[in-house]
């Protein structure tokens, strides 16, 4: 029952190898679908596969969760970009949209999820990032 306390020289050391990477702070999912029924679909509301979950009670720990559909555009945005020191240009053509979890879908472990701006068709069986934030624990 008693495990050892871990000072922060020990967590930091643990992780901080030379050429090894940092721990991924997210769990990969892909864009199943949108909502829909028969004859409609419901863009506002898509539905998500989480790596690793497959039954209801595995997804609950996700409810919640932020979601980042990553895609790279054809401009970089000058709001949004890093900007290079010597040239002044922009460098960055990333964007996200993000979302949220809100409940699960069916039994299978796929959930309902909404984002900020609905997601393009073209994400469709595209991957998406589940952050692991914010904890509910």
């Amino acid at each position: 029952a008693d495990s050892p306390k871990m000072s922060a020289d020990d967590v930091k050391g643990a992780s901080s190898s030379k050429g090894e990477r940092p721990p991924r702070l997210y769990v990969k999912g892909a864009f199943v679908t949108f909502r829909r029924s028969n004859a409609n679909q419901r863009n506002h509301c898509a539905i998500l596969q989480i790596d690793g979950v497959n039954n209801k009670e595995d997804l609950d720990f996700y409810l919640g969760k932020r979601v980042a559909y990553i895609y790279k555009a054809k401009r970089a945005r000058g709001k949004h970009s890093r900007v290079k020191k010597e040239s002044g240009k922009q460098t960055s053509r990333f964007r996200v949209i993000w979302g949220k979890i809100q409940r699960a879908h069916g039994n299978n472990g796929l959930v309902r999820s909404a984002f900020q701006k609905n997601l393009p068709a073209r994400a469709l069986g595209g991957s998406v990032r589940i952050m692991l934030y914010p904890s509910r624990i």
